[in-house]
């Protein structure tokens, strides 16, 4: 019978971390972690009601700190930490302390319990930091941060010295050093290589041979300001500074690349999730459009019988859209190498509600998280606008970034289909022929107007209110993205964070 492999759970102090929070969670627990004890420092950005929102999905045991009672940062971060280390014991047999922008990575295994389970000899684990750069990036990217910064530090740079742990619970005394170190007996501290450390402080030799923490100090620009604003006069201060300092592009690293397929089953079901839960916020939001007024859009009543249409879609090398589950991409492909590569067909539906939208989905596999090339989107449909060509031929635009979806030229059979033109040109061509194929949902709750320019804030609000059955995901974005961008940024405004993953 195999050895049992320990249980792990990971407690994060976290603040304003939405745009990442989501690819944190996914990320280690596609590396097995099975429980997260989080404390937010009562966000403002929307992490709180993100996490709540993943809460649904995985074991995430949500608390937030108290700053009124104790009004200091670090002894915030203490209480929180000593609090998860006290939970964790007879329930877990390791826990680490992390950040938000903090990543294990593991070089040679691909899972944290198989690796701890090689730490018999060991009471706590010190992680080197590896810090990462901003890839010169300014502005605060769609995708993931492990997807996104892909530069770091070499060993030159003398703060990669620091480590976080983790540790056995049960052997953690009482008193709290720090976040990095941890009050566990000195001679039962190792490094990820298993040698043991050289003192008895955060403070180490740089190990980066077998596993180490991504610390992701400065991602974007936009990620540094935020940081400046969010902790100015506590520990920095309104300077570059810290910034050129830190800001480090030595090496590239594409290796943690390889986890991101695993890391998009975990990450998906939460990206569902954002969307389900911004819809029953709406429900209850109370709200009025700028004329003081509601139902200011085209009526229509709602039909029971409206019949969606479905399409094959062909491209301009007469190849079709399948997903490849080995890379949860959507390639095209001809049909004889995708039977041969077990490739599912990815068929496009028109809604006669919103005609100038075709929802992309794989047909008969309600569990297929479908994703294109350079659009970050990721969910069982993904929604691009119709902009007809020439001869009956038409282009896809992805309302997330406004970009053309191109299929690239076919190798042995397939190519690649990424959302990153500015025009519309041969490659981009597609036709659409119709299947007689149900499309990827039912359609309970059609607005009772048609969605356009005309359409507020308070129709869509009164819409989700007064439905006899909440809209679903589908529903609800394809009247986002046929609005204005106007009314689209207060609906999210109203739902802070939650539509981060689905709207520009």
């Amino acid at each position: 019978m195999a050895e049992n492999l320990p249980s792990v759970a990971v407690a994060l102090f976290v603040k304003n971390e939405f745009s990442d929070i989501a690819g944190w969670l996914a990320w280690h627990a596609a590396l097995g972690v099975k429980t997260f004890l989080i404390y937010d420092d009562h966000s403002s950005d929307g992490t709180w009601e993100i996490l709540q929102a993943a809460a649904k999905i995985y074991d995430i045991r949500l608390k937030r700190t108290d700053p009124i009672g104790q009004p200091d940062f670090y002894q915030r971060q203490r209480d929180s930490f000593m609090a998860a280390a006290a939970e964790s014991r007879h329930q877990f047999d390791w826990i680490g302390f992390l950040d938000g922008d903090e990543y294990v990575y593991l070089r040679h295994f691909d899972n944290l319990p198989e690796f701890l389970r090689g730490f018999k000899h060991a009471d706590a684990i010190a992680f080197s930091w590896r810090i990462q750069g901003s890839s010169n990036r300014v502005v605060r990217p769609k995708m993931t941060t492990v997807e996104a910064f892909t530069q770091h530090s070499n060993k030159s740079l003398n703060d990669n010295v620091l480590v976080k742990s983790f540790v056995r619970p049960e052997k953690m005394g009482i008193e709290y050093i720090n976040p990095h170190w941890f009050d566990v007996a000195t001679e039962r501290y190792v490094r990820p290589s298993g040698r043991y450390v050289q003192n008895a402080n955060a403070v180490q030799e740089i190990e980066w041979s077998h596993a180490f923490i991504m610390h992701y100090i400065c991602r974007s620009m936009e990620h540094y300001i935020q940081r400046i604003k969010r902790r100015l006069n506590v520990d920095l201060s309104d300077s570059v500074g810290y910034w050129d300092h830190f800001n480090r592009n030595d090496e590239t690293d594409l290796e943690p690349l390889k986890l991101l397929f695993r890391m998009d089953r975990y990450l998906a079901p939460i990206y569902e999730q954002m969307i389900t839960s911004a819809i029953l916020r709406l429900k209850s939001a109370i709200v009025m459009d700028d004329r003081g007024q509601t139902g200011a859009s085209a009526a229509m009543s709602a039909d029971e019988n409206i019949v969606p249409s479905s399409f094959r879609i062909r491209s301009y090398f007469n190849t079709y859209l399948y997903y490849a589950p080995g890379t949860g991409q959507v390639v095209h492909a001809d049909e004889s190498y995708a039977i041969e590569q077990g490739f599912e067909e990815v068929l496009g539906c028109i809604n006669p509600v919103t005609p100038k939208l075709i929802t992309l989905f794989a047909p008969g596999n309600i569990d297929t998280f479908i994703k294109f090339s350079a659009d970050p989107r990721l969910m069982k449909t993904i929604i691009f606008e119709v902009r007809s060509q020439s001869d009956d031929r038409i282009a896809l635009l992805s309302p997330m970034q406004n970009l053309y979806l191109a299929l690239l030229p076919p190798e042995s059979g397939v190519g690649i289909a990424e959302a990153n033109r500015h025009q519309a040109n041969e490659w981009e061509y597609l036709t659409l022929e119709a299947v007689n194929v149900s499309g990827p949902e039912t359609y309970a709750s059609p607005p009772p107007f048609v969605p356009g320019r005309e359409t507020t804030v308070s129709d869509i609000i009164n819409w989700i209110r007064h439905a006899s059955v909440l809209p679903s995901n589908n529903e609800f974005l394809r009247v986002l993205y046929s609005v204005t961008p106007s009314v689209r940024a207060e609906i999210s405004r109203l739902v802070p964070g939650l539509l981060w993953n689905a709207l520009a």
